[in-house]
């Protein structure tokens, strides 16, 4: 008589091995598919009500503060405005790190207001060159993905000469001469894209 092996143990585990593989990859595609960069986001050194306060905005695009059919949307701007007005120097620099577009733009743009910041060249250069992350922008019905620098050439300082030129009343003065003014504009002209 010929003895048989008893494979029960071996064929159970070479059916099962595969299936728990398979089973074990789905569960780690779906629990790093929702995963956010900016949950890792090193908040020292920012205060807590302006944490929130971007917490709120990075979900929003940044508005012209018109929206449809022309109405006036004044709210928008005023939650912008209140985080760069209240954010000190250094929280605004450390944001300007945020994984988050409209936030790093909300932070560059926060500085350029800062009357006392120096670097604004240098400032406007690293936005210029943090190709990234998009700004998310929307002026009335008409939204547009652009990226930091060009959302602060184009729309903060207002100086790209190849799109038309705004009414004088509309450019605010950031402090920058025209040599500085050029010398932005020449280095936002010439970048990667």
């Amino acid at each position: 008589m010929i003895k048989r092996r008893n494979n029960n143990k071996r064929s159970r585990f070479s059916i099962l091995f595969p299936i728990l593989t398979i089973l074990g990859i789905g569960i780690i595609a779906v629990l790093t598919s929702g995963y956010e960069k900016s949950w890792t986001f090193n908040w020292n050194g920012i205060e807590s009500n302006i944490k929130d306060s971007i917490s709120v905005y990075k979900y929003q695009s940044i508005s012209s503060g018109i929206g449809g059919n022309g109405r006036a949307i004044p709210e928008e701007i005023e939650s912008r405005k209140w985080i760069m007005e209240n954010a000190t120097e250094s929280e605004l620099l450390r944001l300007t790190e945020f994984p988050n577009g409209n936030i790093k733009a909300i932070a560059y743009e926060g500085l350029l207001r800062k009357k006392n910041f120096k670097n604004k060249v240098e400032l406007i250069s690293n936005a210029i060159n943090d190709t990234i992350y998009s700004v998310y922008y929307q002026s009335g019905c008409l939204g547009d993905e652009l990226k930091v620098g060009e959302y602060l050439v184009q729309n903060v300082l207002m100086i790209d000469d190849r799109i038309p030129p705004f009414r004088p009343e509309l450019i605010t003065d950031f402090g920058l001469s025209e040599f500085e003014k050029q010398k932005i504009l020449t280095e936002f002209h010439n970048r990667k894209k």
